[in-house]
C-alpha cells in the first residue's frame, strides 16, 4: 500500500514538473508571464472554436438545410478567405507596433462568428437567404483571421524561445486536448438534451453563448501578453511576397510539408460528420464521448513524444506519425450500421497518432525561418497552407457530388461516396509520411533544422 502511494504520488509530481517547468527562462519573467498568458490563451482560444464549430457547426448547417454542395461550398470558402495570408504582410511590416489592431480585428471576428452567426437560423428569411447569410459569414471571418493570423504568430513566437518550444508546445498540446475534450463532452450533452426535445437549435445557441463568455476572457488574455521589438526587417512590395520564399529553398521545403499534409487531410472536411450525425444517426454526444478518450491518450503519450522530439529534431517522428495515421482512414471507412464499434478503433488509433502530429505542426511554420521579414514567410506558408487546402475542398466536393448516390459494396460492407472519399485519403497519407521523412533526411544531410 505504501509502494502504491508513493508510486502515485510520483505520478503527480512528474505531471507536475511537466505542467510547470521546461518552458520557463530563467531570469526572465516578463517573457515567462507572457508564456503562460499564451497557454491560457491557446485553450480558451480552442475551446470557444470548438463549440461553435467542428460537429457542432456541421449540426448547425443540417439544421439549416445544407445540402453536400453547400457543404463542400463552406469549406472551399474558408480556404479562399485564407489565402490573403499572402498580401497580410505589406501592411503588417509597416506598423512596429500591431498588437492593439491585432486585438480589435480579434473582437471583430468573435461578433461575427459567433453573434452573427448563431442569429442568422433565427431570422425570418428563406432557407436560400439564410445559407447566403452564412456563406458570407464564413467568409468574412476567414479573411479577417487571414489578415490576423500571420501577426499573432510572429508576435507570440516571439515569448517562446527555440530552446523551449518542445516543452512549450507539449504542454500547450496537452492542456487543449483536455479542456477541448471536456467542453465538447459537456456542450454535446447539452445538445443531445434540447435535441431529445426536438429544441437542437436551442442548445446549439447555448454552447455559442458560452463561446462568447470564454471569448470575452480570451481577448483580456490577449491584453496580458507583452508585445516585443520586432525582429529585422526590410520594406516589403508585391514582388517580394513571391520571390523572397523562392529565394530560401530550405525554407520551401518546410511550405511543401504544410502543402502536401493540407492537400491531403482536409479532402474529409465535413463530409464524414454528415455522414455520422445524418445517415448513421450518431448522437452528438456518442461522438464526442470518443473525442473525449483524446484526453487519457495525450496524458500518456505527450510525455514520451516530448522526448522523441527533444531527441531527434521536428520532421522525423513527424514524418512516422503520419505514416502511421493512414490506417485511421480506410477503418472509418468500413464504419456503418453494423459496424459502428470501428467508430473509436479508428479514432483512438487516430489519437495515438496525433499526439505527435499536432506537436509536430506547432513548429513548423518557424523551421529553417529567415530571422527577417518573417511576417512575410509565415504568410507565405499559410497562404502555400490555405492553396492546398482549398484545392482538396475543391476536389473534395467534386467527388462526393458528382459520385452521390453511388453505392456497392466491398468486403461486405455497404459502401457510398463519403466512405470512399476516406480509402482514398489514406492511401494519399502514406505519400505525404514518406516525402517528410525524405525532407527530414535531406535537412540532417545539409546539417539544418529537420
Amino acid at each position: 500500500m505504501p509502494g502504491r502511494f508513493h508510486g502515485q504520488k510520483a505520478v503527480l509530481a512528474r505531471m507536475g514538473n511537466f505542467f510547470s517547468s521546461g518552458w520557463f527562462v530563467e531570469g526572465d519573467e516578463t517573457s515567462n508571464a507572457s508564456r503562460r498568458a499564451l497557454v491560457m490563451h491557446n485553450v480558451t482560444a480552442n475551446v470557444s472554436a470548438n463549440l461553435i464549430g467542428g460537429n457542432f457547426f456541421t449540426g448547425l448547417l443540417i439544421i439549416l438545410q445544407a445540402d453536400d454542395a453547400f457543404i463542400g461550398l463552406v469549406n472551399i470558402l474558408v480556404f479562399s478567405a485564407n489565402l490573403l495570408q499572402l498580401f497580410t504582410p505589406m501592411l503588417l511590416e509597416r506598423f512596429d507596433r500591431r498588437k492593439t489592431m491585432l486585438i480589435v480585428v480579434r473582437v471583430i471576428i468573435h461578433l461575427i462568428n459567433i453573434v452573427f452567426t448563431g442569429l442568422i437560423p433565427f431570422m425570418p428569411a428563406s432557407t436560400h437567404t439564410r445559407l447566403i447569410f452564412l456563406g458570407f459569414s464564413v467568409l468574412i471571418v476567414n479573411a479577417l483571421n487571414a489578415f490576423n493570423a500571420p501577426g499573432f504568430s510572429v508576435w507570440h513566437i516571439a515569448h517562446v524561445p527555440p530552446s523551449v518550444r518542445v516543452q512549450y508546445f507539449s504542454v500547450v498540446s496537452m492542456l487543449n486536448g483536455i479542456f477541448v475534450a471536456v467542453f465538447n463532452l459537456i456542450g454535446s450533452g447539452v445538445v443531445d438534451h434540447f435535441k431529445s426535445a426536438g429544441a437542437e437549435l436551442t442548445g446549439l445557441t447555448v454552447l455559442r453563448v458560452a463561446a462568447l463568455i470564454i471569448s470575452i476572457y480570451d481577448i483580456w488574455l490577449l491584453t496580458r501578453i507583452k508585445e516585443l521589438p520586432p525582429a529585422p526587417h526590410t520594406r516589403i512590395n508585391l514582388k517580394s511576397l513571391f520571390t523572397e520564399p523562392i529565394n530560401h529553398p530550405v525554407y520551401l521545403r518546410t511550405a511543401l510539408i504544410a502543402v502536401l499534409w493540407s492537400l491531403v487531410v482536409n479532402m474529409p472536411g465535413s463530409f464524414y460528420s454528415v455522414y455520422l450525425l445524418k445517415e448513421l444517426q450518431v448522437s452528438y454526444s456518442y461522438l464526442n464521448l470518443i473525442a473525449s478518450l483524446n484526453v487519457v491518450v495525450l496524458v500518456l503519450l505527450t510525455f514520451v513524444w516530448r522526448k522523441v522530439y527533444l531527441k531527434h529534431n521536428w520532421l522525423k517522428p513527424l514524418g512516422i506519425a503520419v505514416l502511421a495515421l493512414a490506417p485511421h482512414y480506410a477503418v472509418l471507412a468500413f464504419v456503418s450500421d453494423g459496424l459502428l464499434f470501428l467508430y473509436p478503433i479508428g479514432v483512438i488509433w487516430s489519437f495515438i497518432c496525433s499526439s505527435a502530429i499536432n506537436l509536430g505542426f506547432t513548429n513548423l511554420s518557424f523551421i529553417n525561418i529567415p530571422r527577417e521579414n518573417q511576417t512575410l514567410y509565415v504568410g507565405f506558408y499559410s497562404t502555400a497552407n490555405s492553396l492546398a487546402a482549398l484545392a482538396a475542398a475543391s476536389l473534395a466536393r467534386a467527388f462526393v457530388t458528382r459520385l452521390q448516390g453511388l453505392r456497392f459494396t466491398l468486403l461486405g460492407v455497404p459502401f457510398g461516396e463519403k466512405q470512399l472519399l476516406m480509402l482514398v485519403v489514406g492511401a494519399l497519407m502514406v505519400g505525404v509520411g514518406f516525402v517528410i521523412l525524405r525532407i527530414a533526411r535531406v535537412n540532417k544531410l545539409q546539417g539544418l533544422e529537420h
